[in-house]
């Protein structure tokens, strides 16, 4: 797995820092797992959107902080978006029937930057061959 990329997609961030009674061992050692072999791990814009929605709603800054602060200390990446990455998320909305626009753009994301593996535990992400899906259900 060494000079492996991964990208990692908002659920497990979620599972992660909420401490998700069902996954959050899972994912805590697939991250071990992933720091051992030294992976590049990344993740984008999309993640922070979709990861602070809940907690704006609570009001609860505190965890978009924790989250922040996760995601600088640990060192993982964050990918801007691009016009080459919009366009290519329309490409795959366009091939896989019912891909939603937030994950084809994660999926992009991960395609055009050349990862490995895209973790996530959204099952219909699967279909994708451009890129192993690795579902933290399956872990």
């Amino acid at each position: 797995m060494t000079d492996s990329k991964i990208f990692i997609d908002t659920a497990p961030f979620i599972y992660l820092l909420e401490d998700n009674e069902q996954f959050s061992t899972a994912v805590r050692n697939r991250f071990s797992d992933y720091y051992m072999a030294e992976a590049q791990l990344c993740t984008s814009l999309i993640t922070f959107t979709e990861y602070c929605v809940i907690p704006y709603r609570q009001g609860n800054t505190q965890k978009i902080t924790d989250f922040e602060n996760f995601i600088a200390d640990t060192g993982i990446s964050v990918i801007p978006l691009t016009v080459s990455i919009a366009k290519y998320a329309s490409l795959l909305r366009s091939k896989y029937q019912g891909i939603k626009a937030m994950d084809a753009l994660q999926l992009a994301f991960a395609i055009q930057n050349e990862c490995d593996a895209f973790l996530t535990n959204d099952k219909q992400l699967r279909q994708i061959r451009e890129i192993k899906a690795v579902l933290v259900s399956e872990l």
